[in-house]
């Protein structure tokens, strides 16, 4: 069962790369691994999972880009499941309709995303706007503001998402704290529902001048009405291994 998750990982590996780099001024690529017990499924029954994930993030002439592909692999059988998602924003100030302002206000982006998952959560199409912060003593602070349609659902409804990183610790002892924070309106049957993946990772990357380009430590997970389930809720940690290239 694990050769079949790598081979398919590898394969889905070898389709993005090259769309990856096409035109970014800058650009990072990461394979991670995360490890957790007591994962919640409908039915409030619970199991333990690794999940492989593919996550890239780049910059290039008009704004940014940004998607990740989940393979899910529980330890108890075989119901591998996939989630992905594909981010891209336009810079106001990069395409010249916008100054970068004089205050906390670091830039303003117009915001798409495409949420691709497999399972109970369904397909789902996002747009609004991306507010990038600055001096406010956090290396990257953003809140989107999202219209949301989940797709063959009845219904609209609205998303807020917060997304930070911050490093300390310097380079004797590098450590960084980033994640994102979900809230979703309630859309049709699809309960309102709050997610956040808060990470604490050591840099040895940072550490060794990228001889070593991994990251390793903790992130907790934290969904309440998970997949829009009333009452779902989920909370525990996982061990996480970032690897950066």
């Amino acid at each position: 069962m694990q050769k079949q998750i790598f081979a398919k990982f590898t394969l889905s590996l070898a389709f993005l790369l090259p769309f990856s780099s096409h035109a970014a001024d800058w650009q990072q690529t990461e394979f991670q691994i995360l490890h957790g017990d007591s994962y919640k499924a409908p039915g409030d029954t619970t199991y333990s999972k690794t999940v492989f994930t593919f996550n890239h993030v780049s910059s290039w002439a008009y704004g940014s880009n940004f998607f990740f592909f989940d393979i899910s692999s529980p330890d108890t059988d075989d119901n591998t499941t996939y989630y992905g998602e594909f981010s891209p924003a336009f810079s106001l100030t990069k395409m010249g309709l916008m100054k970068e302002p004089d205050s906390v206000v670091k830039d303003i982006l117009l915001q798409l995303n495409y949420e691709l998952p497999q399972g109970p959560a369904k397909r789902a199409a996002l747009a609004g706007v991306t507010i990038e912060w600055k001096d406010i003593s956090i290396d990257y602070f953003a809140t989107q503001f999202l219209y949301r349609d989940t797709l063959a659902n009845d219904g609209h409804t609205g998303q807020f998402t917060i997304v930070w990183l911050k490093r300390f610790g310097g380079d004797s002892f590098p450590v960084e704290f980033s994640g994102f924070l979900d809230w979703a309106g309630q859309e049709g049957t699809i309960k309102d529902n709050l997610q956040t993946q808060p990470s604490l990772l050591y840099d040895f990357s940072k550490k060794t001048a990228g001889k070593v380009p991994l990251k390793l430590g903790v992130e907790w997970l934290y969904w309440k009405n998970k997949y829009g389930i009333d009452g779902l809720d989920e909370s525990l940690g996982q061990a996480k291994l970032v690897w950066i290239f």
